[in-house]
């Protein structure tokens, strides 16, 4: 990877060669891209990047995706697709399709761009994380409908918390990660022994693909992700070294959970079953495109008359209220 990024301007209208050679410049393989910038309903954007291209890259996918507000999935081959589903706009215009699909390319584009700088310049540190996120997602029991939880009220929270960290574990919480235990991992909140490395672990069910997004967070911030022993929750440890080290590592997880929490803002409120109906049953089905998606071929088939179903169900629905 290199620091330059590919640059669009607002006035320049996004096109395919823009979007190829921004994977192309990050070094991402495009396996298969159809852009389907047009007002033909039934022609599905979508693109397939290599999920073998750097360890971990899964659950990076997956949180540009979910910030663009595009459906991830992971193929049998381990690659990613990424897939814009939407077919039907309330927008009379008569090019109101291919005006969405336009702005929605610009904004997968600006998100993978954005990730993939940050992501470059934590690469300089020496260090791999300790485990991959996707290894959860392929085993076949692994997927799960999004748990009712109540969230723990924040002062119950801030009562258990090395006094330290209050303020980034706050930040954590507001910004939709919620934790179950922490470390600060500093001397001054453990004076009577040694204490464990900082460390943080988080509810990995709090949200639909929370999982994917916090191990991004982590790399994102220059933390070691990882699951918990029972294969679920995600830790998230401080690999840095002495007081002021660590002190400024829960500064910047606490920023980056921040900014990374407002862009996924919109997005958790659609996996909620109530009230994102029509996102949330995408992510609920898990493998409809890969299903329908002949990798060896690059050809699609039946992932038309899936997405029928979704759309009688969720308009269906619409009408009754």
């Amino acid at each position: 990877m290199s620091e330059s990024k590919t640059k669009t301007t607002q006035d320049e209208q996004i096109t395919e060669e823009i979007v190829r050679d921004i994977f192309d410049h990050w070094q991402i393989p495009c396996l298969d891209l159809n852009y389907a910038v047009s007002n033909e309903p039934n022609d599905i954007p979508y693109v397939v990047l290599a999920g073998d291209v750097y360890r971990g890259c899964e659950a990076h996918f997956f949180t540009i995706a979910d910030t663009a507000l595009w459906i991830p999935e992971l193929l049998p081959s381990g690659d990613v697709v990424l897939y814009y589903p939407l077919r039907r706009l309330n927008d009379e215009h008569p090019d109101a399709l291919l005006r969405r699909r336009t702005l929605s390319w610009e904004f997968l584009s600006i998100r993978f761009e954005d990730i993939m700088e940050q992501l470059w310049v934590q690469s300089k540190r020496e260090y791999e994380s300790t485990d991959v996120w996707a290894h959860n997602e392929r085993e076949s029991d692994g997927y799960f409908e999004i748990p009712e939880n109540t969230p723990t009220p924040i002062d119950k929270i801030l009562r258990r918390v090395d006094a330290s960290i209050k303020e980034p574990i706050l930040e954590l919480n507001k910004s939709g990660f919620a934790t179950i235990e922490s470390c600060s991992g500093l001397k001054k909140d453990h004076e009577e022994k040694n204490p464990h490395h900082g460390y943080v672990c988080f509810d990995d069910d709090y949200y639909q693909d929370v999982s994917a997004h916090l191990f991004t967070l982590a790399e994102l911030a220059g933390w070691d992700p990882c699951w918990g022993v029972h294969g679920f929750d995600v830790l998230l440890y401080s690999v840095a070294e002495g007081e002021v080290e660590i002190e400024k590592a829960w500064e910047r997880l606490g920023s980056i959970a921040k900014q990374l929490g407002e862009e996924l803002t919109e997005y958790r409120n659609l996996v909620n079953h109530w009230e994102g109906y029509y996102f949330h049953r995408f992510r609920k089905e898990r493998a409809l495109f890969s299903q329908c998606y002949d990798e060896e071929n690059r050809t699609l088939s039946g992932l038309i008359e899936e997405l029928d179903k979704i759309d009688s169900e969720f308009y269906s629905d619409d009408e009754h209220e």
